[in-house]
């Protein structure tokens, strides 16, 4: 039998392989990207992060929902020390969330504060991906920006020891959902959306941070 983990993975391939080879993502890891459009990445993340991890918040006095909201995954103050390292200290009048952001944080803020499926979906989109290939970007950015770990503490994940058994557990809660199928398709429908919402706010950011070339960093 399928697990409803596989079902999910399988079904949104598609627009996971789209929101990762966006053109601005792959020329982020091949250091075509100028810091500026790096640090505009990180910015768009915290709106994102800060209304979801805002519906977790509330979503754990759900049962359904509260095996995932894991407070060992919260990104905001991570995001919020990277981008006072690389704006400086006046960041937070700095930053504006982009059109496709805005679009991505409002779906968040009408549909994951209430309902589990909802919120579940966006959960496993984005802090599965930040666990998997979210770690390889990590160390990418730092060698092409010449970062220590300043800058890039959202993709450290001080409370997670084992990644990858953590992912595995997260799977596990993933297949023991109690839900009907109905809202089970609810999940699969909404984390495809996750990953267009995404892709979105990459395509943006590819238009505002053109190919450059970057100097090797020293």
């Amino acid at each position: 039998m399928t697990t409803f983990a596989a079902r999910l993975r399988r079904a949104t391939m598609v627009e996971h392989r789209e929101a990762e080879t966006r053109g601005f993502i792959t020329r982020l890891m091949a250091g075509g990207v100028p810091r500026a459009g790096f640090a505009a990445l990180t910015a768009q993340y915290l709106f994102i992060y800060a209304e979801l991890e805002a519906a977790a918040d509330r979503m754990r006095a759900d049962k359904t929902a509260a095996p995932f909201a894991d407070p060992a995954l919260t990104r905001v103050p991570a995001l919020e020390a990277d981008l006072a390292h690389l704006y400086g200290p006046g960041w937070a009048s700095t930053i504006t969330p982009l059109p496709a952001t805005q679009r991505y944080v409002r779906r968040l803020h009408e549909h994951c504060r209430a309902s589990a499926p909802h919120f579940i979906a966006h959960h496993y989109v984005r802090y599965l991906g930040d666990l998997s290939g979210g770690l390889l970007v990590g160390r990418s950015v730092a060698t092409t920006y010449g970062l220590g770990p300043d800058g890039v503490r959202f993709y450290a994940f001080d409370g997670v020891e084992h990644p990858k058994a953590y992912k595995a557990a997260y799977r596990a809660r993933l297949d023991a959902l109690p839900l009907p199928d109905e809202q089970l398709d609810t999940v699969v429908a909404e984390a495809q959306l996750a990953f267009r919402l995404n892709a979105a706010v990459f395509e943006e950011l590819g238009t505002a941070y053109p190919a450059t070339t970057l100097p090797s960093p020293v």
